[in-house]
């Protein structure tokens, strides 16, 4: 029988690392945990974009206070992705994290995303926010009250000190130290660590965080990969920034590039640019001048960094008694800012089969895990490249191969039913069951990039009136919010004239209606991202 797990070793700081710590620390009180990371190994630093299940994770599972983390991490708010991109004639789209594309509304008799490909202005209140660069947030006499739907753009260096302390609170024993060998026993298994300093460090589970060196999984155990380079072609990208006083936008822009695409990330001080590109068809340096005179923002001499990455993931994340978490069990491109979560959806499935086998880690929850996490990256790899397959911004080589050459895998039969169908409920029968973005975020996508479909009729008079009636909701909700920059000051504690001001920003309880006016209670609608 395998024995009980008596002491997590987690190899790797940055936020795998420590979110792995915190993680662990608050679901596993009872198994003591020690973190080695490196000193020397520097923070990237460009910022990190978010998805919805961040904040929850945060907020609702490890009970990080909302209010101390605006005060030290200052992160700024993301309510979704505005989109330069798909069909040729079309300037934008916004994929919100309120999902809307597959609910009912008064007086419509199909899902919202029926509408929307008639008319997507306005079409759910993060539309209609992100549209005007308004906050997710009111202010009603002294009370600020900000959407619990709402997550995160991150400044790396602070979000991954602020993790260290909280990892330290929680108990994590954290050495600073650099691993010389990694030790195995007769049955293959991690032993122990042997550090620069000459400590050696002996664990029962360890979670390897150390990127894509894949200290553990990769060099130790040998674990293959698989890559992604047949249907992700970008492997390269160069990062930017510039200080800033002007309006802070309430989302991140991703932006049609020659060889590749930009994002935008927005903070209250500074703005960081990246440009994503494929290595096969620009040079760096092209690929940097490229990004200079698209963004003069950057000055004459900006201080640019080129990072490599490959797209792919290791055949198995759990082996013997090692889980990879993060970059250390596979990367995709940036695109839907999906590193921060696959570490979230990781670390969640561990716990919850740790707990319920008694932390044992055992053979056929080596297996259950291996597969569900398999299935997640490979449907992330399908979902992007449903992004590349059918966006006409650009007529370059780049984006001409990636239209004629990119394979949709298991999305190739849901885009045959949505040419058909439209916006189906239907459309979730043939989807993987363990994606991380539902059918909503797919929608989202064929209908935002405007893909043909057979569906698109004009509406009757009533559903017209209906549908504008939708909208106008939506437009008067948006009035009532507040600027971004102001916003983010009260929820920082920054008063007007730039003292300090008391600060509190009210997170809605599981057991609370939830505020998108579903009418359920917030566990079993927004909260519930898995």
């Amino acid at each position: 029988m395998t024995e009980p797990i008596r002491s997590i070793v987690v190899v790797g700081g940055g936020s795998a690392g420590f979110l792995a710590a915190l993680t662990l620390r608050r679901m596993l009180p009872a198994i003591p945990l020690t973190v080695v990371h490196s000193p020397d190994i520097p923070v990237i630093g460009v910022g990190e974009s978010t998805t919805s299940a961040i904040a929850v994770h945060l907020h609702q599972h490890l009970g990080i206070d909302q209010s101390e983390f605006h005060r030290e991490v200052r992160p700024s708010w993301k309510l979704g992705l505005r989109f330069e991109w798909g069909a040729a004639d079309v300037p934008h789209f916004n994929y919100t994290f309120d999902r809307y594309l597959d609910k009912n509304a008064p007086g419509l008799s199909k899902w919202l995303g029926y509408y929307c490909l008639t008319d997507t202005k306005d079409a759910s209140t993060f539309y209609a926010l992100m549209d005007r660069d308004k906050a997710p947030a009111t202010l009603k006499g002294s009370k600020f009250s900000l959407d619990p739907r709402t997550t995160y753009h991150l400044p790396n260096k602070r979000f991954i000190a602020y993790m260290q302390r909280k990892s330290e609170d929680a108990g994590a024993t954290v050495i600073a130290d650099e691993v010389l060998e990694v030790v195995q026993d007769e049955s293959g298994n991690v032993a122990n660590l042997k550090l620069k300093s000459g400590r050696e460090i002996a664990g029962d589970l360890f979670v390897d965080c150390s990127g894509f060196r894949s200290l553990l999984l990769g060099e130790t155990l040998e674990e293959p990969s698989v890559s992604y380079g047949d249907a992700l072609f970008c492997d390269r990208a160069v990062v930017g920034s510039w200080e800033r006083d002007d309006a802070v936008k309430p989302y991140t822009t991703i932006s049609t590039m020659e060889h590749g695409w930009a994002w935008r990330i927005e903070f209250a001080e500074a703005v960081t640019r990246g440009y994503v590109y494929s290595s096969q068809f620009v040079s760096d340096e092209d690929a940097a001048q490229e990004l200079k005179e698209k963004n003069p923002e950057l000055g004459e001499d900006p201080d640019l960094r080129v990072l490599r990455f490959p797209s792919g993931r290791r055949e198995r994340s759990v082996v013997r008694n090692v889980v990879a978490v993060g970059n250390a069990s596979g990367f995709v491109e940036p695109l839907e800012a999906t590193a921060l979560h696959l570490i979230v959806e990781q670390l969640h499935n561990l716990v919850l089969g740790l707990i319920d086998t008694n932390h044992r880690l055992t053979p056929s929850l080596r297996t259950l895990l291996n597969a569900h996490f398999v299935g997640q990256w490979d449907d992330v790899r399908d979902f992007l490249a449903l992004h590349y397959k059918y966006n006409f911004q650009s007529d370059s080589p780049f984006w001409r191969h990636c239209r004629e050459e990119t394979p949709l895998g298991r999305g190739e039969d849901l885009v045959a039913m949505y040419r058909e169908l439209g916006p189906s409920r239907l459309l979730g029968r043939v989807m993987h069951p363990g994606g991380i973005f539902g059918l909503g975020g797919y929608l989202a996508m064929l209908v935002g990039m405007q893909l043909p479909t057979d569906a698109r009729v004009g509406l009757t008079p009533a559903e017209a009136k209906a549908w504008r009636a939708v909208q106008d909701g939506h437009r008067k909700e948006a009035a009532q919010t507040l600027a971004m920059r102001p916003a983010l000051e009260r929820a920082y504690g920054i008063s007007a004239g730039g003292g300090a001001a008391a600060a509190s920003v009210p997170v809605v309880g599981r057991n609370e209606a939830c505020p998108c006016g579903s009418g359920k209670k917030y566990k079993f609608c927004h909260a519930a991202v898995r």
